[in-house]
């Protein structure tokens, strides 16, 4: 069989110089396919703005909106100082969860539509995380269970810590497409809880209420684990759903 020899962070890209009309698009379009071929990982830094308008054959303004692009879509970071410049971000679904919260409030996204998918993805999580258990990840959700029952400093640090038994759980699956939707959906949880009620979280979720599912994925049983989930799921939600009610009975009255 031939072997595929991989792009090297060494092998970067030359663009080509822009004859479009839609000169920024074809900008933005050149880099992501640099980035998405593998000539850029992670953490490098791509040519300097005057390279990029040496090599694109625009001007500045160009080159400038091409970057704000790419760091609003979450491709690049923006950093100043005398080694700042355009530096490579790791690829996941994080910068859609401000967008979710925007379709929110602006009543495009609702919360029975976060709950729906939650209840359909999270169980087969459970499931999926309870059949590949090992001794670090038992340890892991040990952990995440005491942590319940301990001291936050803020109301932002408790509920990342009543929900980590979620990231946990989405991590072990073993899917890297149902972690990235798991970790998008508890954190655009965790936005609109902030957005809209932060007091609320308290109300919301209590210390133990994962203990169910976690014993369950700890003692290698997927059926029973996405049960757990699911019953866990059925309360969560119904609890998210009457804050929802009240802050579109506050914000229509």
């Amino acid at each position: 069989m031939e072997s595929v020899i991989p792009y090297r962070s060494d092998m970067k890209a030359t663009f080509q110089p822009i004859r479009s009309p839609r000169i920024s698009e074809e900008v933005i379009a050149q880099i992501k396919s640099a980035i998405l071929s593998g000539q850029y990982q992670p953490g490098d830094k791509l040519p300097s703005e005057r390279e990029l308008i040496e090599q694109f054959g625009v001007g500045r303004g160009v080159i400038r909106e091409a970057l704000r692009a790419l760091e609003a879509t979450g491709f690049v970071t923006m950093r100043q100082g005398p080694n700042g410049g355009a530096f490579l971000k790791e690829l996941n679904f994080n910068h859609l969860t401000g967008g979710f919260v925007d379709l929110y409030l602006a009543g495009k996204l609702t919360i029975p539509e976060l709950n729906q998918v939650r209840k359909l993805v999270e169980p087969e999580v459970a499931r999926l995380a309870a059949a590949r258990v090992n001794d670090a990840y038992r340890e892991q959700l040990r952990q995440a269970l005491a942590g319940e029952r301990g001291q936050f400093c803020d109301g932002d640090d408790r509920m990342q810590g009543m929900t980590r038994v979620h990231f946990i759980l989405a991590e072990m699956c073993g899917n890297y497409l149902l972690h990235a939707i798991v970790n998008a959906m508890i954190k655009l949880t965790h936005e609109i809880v902030a957005t809209v009620e932060p007091q609320e979280h308290y109300a919301l979720h209590g210390a133990g209420e994962h203990d169910a599912v976690a014993e369950a994925v700890i003692a290698g049983q997927p059926q029973r684990a996405a049960e757990a989930m699911r019953a866990h799921l059925d309360q969560f939600c119904q609890k998210l759903l009457n804050m929802d009610r009240r802050y579109r009975g506050q914000a229509t009255g």
